[in-house]
């Protein structure tokens, strides 16, 4: 057993679910579908992590899956979902977040039979830069709190990324990954929290 994987893997499947019922199960249904597709998929993904490094190997299988899941599917929704927060008094139309989580299931399920590494690489960097614009819009719309909690959870998921930048040693980039991603999840979800205001 690979005790500290285990512990920050499960930390960051905690945090996931914590930002689920705290903030995302209190929004509109379809914002709600949107959070979550990037949000649940990690947290399942890390859940799954700490079983592979608690010794049940066949979960890793399934854990890039979710991993997967989240960098397409996820990927998309987060984008969509942070937009819509900065435009005030709208609702989310049910079209939109229904073509958006299609268009992310199509990647998701072309990449899953045919494979598109390419694409699955460039969906979360792209992503990434569309959230943090989100961000800088709605510092510059006055809505500080907002914009900030998106611009940390892109901080953080960046910094989760490219961690091998500042961490030399194989082994803590694996807790570090995880613990970053777990305080970008905790901005997501305060982000999301929030009303238009």
């Amino acid at each position: 057993m690979e005790t500290s994987h285990f512990i920050s893997d499960l930390v960051l499947g905690l945090v996931g679910l914590f930002v689920f019922f705290k903030y995302l199960v209190k929004l509109d249904l379809f914002e709600t579908l949107l959070w979550e597709a990037f949000i649940l998929s990690v947290s399942v993904a890390a859940f799954l992590g700490a079983a592979k490094f608690a010794g049940f190997e066949q979960a890793g299988v399934i854990s890039s899956f979710f991993l997967t899941l989240a960098a397409t599917v996820g990927a998309l929704g987060l984008t969509v979902a942070s937009w819509f927060k900065i435009w005030e008094n709208d609702t989310l139309d049910s079209k939109i977040s229904s073509i958006v989580l299609g268009i992310g299931f199509v990647i998701f399920g072309v990449h899953q039979t045919v494979g598109i590494p390419l694409v699955v690489s460039i969906i979360p960097l792209v992503s990434m830069l569309l959230v943090a614009s989100a961000g800088i819009a709605a510092l510059a719309k006055g809505r500080m709190k907002l914009g900030s909690f998106l611009l940390l959870g892109v901080l953080f998921t960046s910094l989760a990324t490219f961690r091998g930048r500042f961490v030399s040693d194989p082994d803590n980039s694996i807790d570090v990954y995880h613990y970053l991603l777990a305080l970008s999840l905790l901005c997501f979800g305060l982000a999301a929290s929030r009303p238009t205001d």
